[in-house]
């Protein structure tokens, strides 16, 4: 019971509605909609703001913020939709802003600029924008070597990270790894795929990437993938799915524990939301990896990776190559090759952030 007490627990925080960002400066509280027929109010009370949204579903949720603007969000459900009280800590100052692809209503959130006697001071400089922080997986290591062909697995999507956090850093962006070096975070293959998911947290990073070498029963086919989590339909994606997830009878195991956490991101729309950036993040990855290497892009596909189940940031896997193609894979032993994977990686998340698909 007591299990099962913390797994709701930990499952409806993994999921929350409102999504809340703290900032050096701002709260930024974000509603995944539906579409964009949803419709809004906002009102104003003493140190209390009022968000009704019309033709929507919600649970009821009360969350502590306790940033500098923001004590505590609750969400009520109503006949016709969904009133959110965001509790203030004093007068604020609100920038209400509406995206599409996908459908998100903004509200950033600044304590109000204390009136002073005449000349008025000159404002404020605005916060500088947050700084984007990716987390980057290189698959498999220390015991787990991956596939084995012209390359090892490990230590190629090592080298590429360790490149692309090169080239990402000179552009500003902060870059985590999940390992810098040749080795398994555990060497039970659950364990080790569980502690790399566990990193890809809203309120520490924007973006998860997970950086694979591909392989094929016949040593023929050659080309970049790249997946996002969803149900897996083509047998071939579920072949290599049970690969990446441990192989054999574990890969099945966790495969279909991963199955169920997929289908019920169809009845969540803020896991849609998600599913919705790690699809187009995908996408981006895939044809910028192609452009720059020249090898062929093979497209994105949903798959039930264990590594990827409860990442509540856009996140993805890539499988740069096949590294038992006769070609392909020795061209993934060069140096110069890793370098133009690793810019064509850089290219896609760089393109990817300019869209401003992310909610820190």
């Amino acid at each position: 019971m007591r299990f099962l007490l913390l797994f709701l627990w930990l499952w409806a925080w993994a999921w929350a509605f409102p999504r809340v960002g703290v900032q050096e400066g701002f709260t930024r509280v974000v509603f995944d909609l539906p579409s964009e027929a949803v419709r809004y109010t906002l009102e104003r009370g003493e140190n209390l703001l009022v968000v009704v949204l019309l033709g929507l579903k919600a649970p009821p949720t009360e969350e502590v913020v306790n940033s500098k603007e923001v004590a505590s969000v609750q969400t009520l459900p109503e006949k016709e939709g969904v009133r959110v009280l965001i509790r203030t800590k004093g007068p604020v100052e609100v920038t209400v802003s509406r995206y599409k692809d996908p459908e998100r209503l903004v509200l950033d959130l600044s304590l109000a600029q204390k009136a002073t006697a005449p000349p008025p001071p000159p404002k404020p400089k605005p916060p500088d924008p947050p700084k984007p922080v990716v987390l980057l997986d290189p698959g498999h290591g220390g015991v787990d070597p991956g596939m084995v062909g012209h390359v090892v697995e490990k230590e190629v999507v090592l080298d590429v990270a360790l490149r692309l956090k090169r080239l990402l850093e000179k552009e500003g962006i902060e870059v985590r790894l999940t390992r810098d070096k040749d080795m398994h975070l555990s060497p039970d293959k659950r364990e080790d795929l569980s502690r790399r998911a566990a990193m890809a947290d809203s309120s520490r990073v924007n973006l998860f990437i997970s950086i694979h070498v591909n392989a094929s029963p016949t040593r023929t086919a050659q080309g970049v993938e790249a997946y996002y989590f969803g149900r897996a339909q083509d047998p071939r994606v579920v072949a290599q799915v049970i690969r990446e997830n441990g192989g054999g009878e574990l890969g099945r195991r966790l495969t279909e524990e991963a199955k169920s956490v997929a289908e019920r991101i169809l009845t969540d729309i803020v896991a849609q939301a998600n599913q919705r950036y790690s699809q187009r993040l995908a996408e981006t990855l895939g044809r910028k990896l192609s452009q720059a290497t020249g090898s062929p892009y093979r497209g994105s596909f949903p798959g039930d990776f264990f590594v990827l189940r409860y990442a509540k940031v856009p996140a993805v896997l890539v499988e740069i190559g096949f590294g038992d193609h006769p070609a392909e894979g020795r061209r993934l032993a060069e140096a110069a090759y890793r370098e133009r994977v690793a810019q064509g990686l850089a290219e896609g998340i760089l393109a990817f952030l300019a869209q401003g698909a992310f909610a820190r």
